[in-house]
């Protein structure tokens, strides 16, 4: 399972460069993308997600991190699949409508770094 710690970790860069880069078109395609995925699948995406970082945090070197990650990961999935609170629409309002350009580019610095880390720790 270490290819898709590896394969991960290439979209955490790839997604991370995107938002530093091309804020305003990253807004845009990420509206647009989860305007047509809606609440339930994307729930079930980082749930997924993070179900298959948790079983390939076995074989790699600093598997409590990448565990943890996944986890998180699940938990972000069950919180948007149960919607408290109307949990999504409120995060997905923020991120789409009122998150600052510079909010954007810290974010893709943040999983520019994660994604490195999850490429060398696998």
């Amino acid at each position: 399972m270490k290819w898709f710690v590896y394969l991960f970790g290439m979209v955490w860069i790839a997604a991370g460069g995107f938002l530093i880069l091309y804020t305003d078109q990253c807004r845009d395609i990420m509206g647009k993308a989860f305007a047509r995925m809606g609440r339930v699948p994307m729930a079930v995406t980082a749930a997924v997600i993070g179900l298959l970082l948790a079983l390939s945090a076995r074989g790699s070197a600093n598997a409590g991190v990448i565990l943890v990650i996944g986890l998180l990961a699940i938990g972000k999935g069950v919180a948007f699949f149960w919607n408290p609170n109307q949990i999504y629409e409120k995060t997905l309002g923020w991120w789409l409508a009122d998150a600052a350009d510079q909010t954007y580019r810290l974010a893709g610095i943040i999983v520019v770094v994660l994604g490195t880390a999850l490429i060398s720790w696998a």
